[in-house]
């Protein structure tokens, strides 16, 4: 066993080892799943190999052809001994589609050229992109730079997610099917009280730190949970915190981390500031790294521009403007966030730091997304497919909010009621990676906004993310999930699992109207049951959890741990662990 040092002490930790929501009426789409606005480029399909193989007969061969004609006219017996070498590279053109189960080249040597070929393509376009980001120049088109890209390789094409097509391949899922390791740490209680002790943290991981963020704010702390700075305390007013939601009012005003959104660059961490008081909004970076003091930095009255936040600023998403009154909704209005792990505020969709350099962000009217650099320009904009037509009503529901999420340090993007998942790649690129195939279960924007339309029968993709072996997949179905759909059990929630190796989806076993479910069961300790959130994935694949000492005295007592299927001596231990640590305490447990 393992020992993880806590803040305080060395306590034993456990290491099993076991392998382990705009609304169409219309038309309904047909099974096939739609690229949205994309053009698929001709491939030839070796039928022994079930991969597109892109052939194509280049300005190399019409060259050779016409030196032939020529030399005919200089004379046929010359020709004569070309000829054989031409009827051998035609027989050798025709021959895949002729004689597919006579081909010589190997499967391991076709993969290998195609994995070439794509290193290739992919190689060949960095190059020109980064040309494109050092000339500066670009297309000029009324401000957007590039022409937006969302064309496919035909040595790579995305990859369907067969959703309509798998809804009877259900089963449950135990966690050593996807992982073979439990990691339990003991988080440091922070010296600012003020960070309540019954609201739980989002995790993020760089690659030696640990960042723990809520509506409070950010905190860094090492990887062994002792606490090293707070970055940032959050300053507000007009918000009112409860246990599952977090409540707004139109005046309330905002200093600090605005969202959990944060991502990192090795040990550099990037997050947003937002000061709505002095009409301020950056993008931060932070050094984990460096000798950091540890000392707070407070609000000062007198200087409302003053940054709280440590580090420094380097992207003024207000390019050199600020507004010297709070931004405010409706007066008298209010509005309120849910999330699973509560206490903080959900995600921003609207905007996505690419790099250090580079955002992305949701637009409206005829573009759906725009990538922007660091000054704020805009260089690509990609048209809006899914678009209403004619609607009237004043009124629209939000079933689909589409998605963003990071994985590998890579940008991925998906439109609001489209079916494709895009790579965001600047100045100009959206490279299609998944599709998901909804058949006829597929919701139109049409459909999905209007209030009348029934979505009986019909799947909204909701959250996704990835590891290097799965994609976890949530939808709904025959509703759209919110409060009242909640309270009323008017919508079925299911969870998918994707193996990326194998292209297969499966819904796991579960009851469909639990909307607080044991979704893959632990069966390496008996512990807390696991589902990803989209923000905590690990740059290598680490799957965090969330957790307080009560979750892990409170599991430890129920006849579910009592009957799991898992070594009796990882469960004492477990046992021990939740004895030890305080109901309040925060435990941020991780699975490999």
């Amino acid at each position: 066993m393992k020992l993880l040092r806590h803040p305080n002490e060395f306590i034993p930790t456990i290491f099993p080892s076991f392998n382990p929501p705009t609304p169409q009426i219309g038309k309904v789409h047909p099974p096939t799943p739609q690229l949205g606005g994309l053009k698929r480029l001709p491939v030839l399909k070796v039928p022994h190999m079930g991969v597109p193989i892109a052939i194509g007969i280049g300005g190399g061969f019409k060259r050779g052809f016409r030196e032939l004609i020529f030399k005919w006219d200089l004379g046929v017996k010359k020709l004569r001994k070309e000829l054989p070498l031409l009827l051998l590279f035609t027989i050798f053109i025709a021959f895949p589609s002729c004689h597919p189960n006579r081909l010589k080249t190997s499967e391991k040597t076709l993969a290998e050229e195609i994995l070439l070929q794509e290193q290739e393509n992919e190689g060949n376009d960095r190059a020109a992109r980064e040309k494109q980001l050092a000339d500066g120049s670009g297309n000029s088109n009324g401000g957007i730079r590039y022409k937006e890209d969302r064309s496919v390789y035909r040595t790579s094409p995305p990859v369907v997610i067969d959703i309509a097509g798998s809804l009877q391949n259900v089963r449950e899922i135990e966690l050593s099917d996807i992982a073979s390791e439990i990691t339990y740490i003991r988080i440091q209680t922070p010296p600012d009280s003020s960070f309540r002790r019954d609201i739980k943290f989002t995790y993020h991981l760089t690659d030696n730190y640990i960042i723990a963020s809520n509506i409070f704010g950010i905190i860094h702390y090492d990887r062994e949970g002792r606490y090293v700075n707070t970055i940032v305390k959050n300053q507000f007013t007009g918000v009112k915190i409860e246990q599952d939601k977090i409540i707004g009012y139109s005046e309330f005003t905002f200093i600090g981390a605005y969202n959990t959104n944060v991502t990192s660059s090795g040990n550099t961490l990037y997050y947003n500031y937002f000061n709505n008081i002095a009409g301020q909004e950056y993008l931060m970076k932070y050094d984990c790294s460096a000798n950091q003091i540890g000392q707070t930095i407070k609000y000062d009255a007198e200087d409302p521009s003053k940054i709280i936040g440590q580090g420094e600023p380097v992207v003024d998403l207000n390019h050199g403007k600020s507004d010297s009154a709070p931004k405010q909704r409706n007066p008298g209005g209010m509005w309120s966030s849910r999330s699973p792990n509560p206490g903080f505020l959900s995600r921003s969709y609207r905007m996505e730091w690419i790099d250090d350099e580079h955002y992305s962000k949701i637009l409206d009217g005829s573009n759906m997304l725009g990538i922007f650099n660091s000054n704020g320009d805009t260089l690509s904009a990609f048209t809006q497919h899914e678009k209403l037509v004619n609607y009237k009503k004043s009124l629209q529901r939000g079933t689909d909010g589409g998605s963003h999420y990071k994985y590998n340090g890579k940008t991925y993007f998906r439109n609001a009621f489209n079916d494709t998942i895009f790579q965001v790649i600047p100045p100009n690129r959206l490279k299609p990676v998944f599709v998901l195939n909804l058949g006829t279960y597929k919701v139109t924007r049409q459909q999905g906004v209007d209030p009348g339309f029934d979505l009986t029968g019909k799947i909204i993709p909701w959250e996704m993310a990835e590891t290097e072996k799965y994609i976890f997949l949530t939808f709904t179905k025959d509703g759209y999930d919110c409060p009242d759909s909640r309270e009323n059990k008017a919508v079925k929630i299911y969870h998918a699992l994707f193996s990326k190796k194998d292209h297969k989806l499966t819904v796991i076993k579960g009851d469909p109207f639990n909307y607080s479910p044991e979704i893959i069961e632990n069966n390496i300790n008996g512990g807390t049951p696991v589902w990803p959130s989209t923000d905590m994935i690990g740059k290598n694949g680490e799957i965090s959890v969330s957790l307080k000492g009560k979750d892990l005295k409170d599991r430890v007592r129920t006849e579910l741990f009592k009957r799991a299927p898992a070594p009796e001596t990882k469960k004492e231990d477990l046992k021990k662990l939740a004895a030890s640590v305080s109901a309040n305490e925060d435990i941020l447990m991780i699975v490999k």
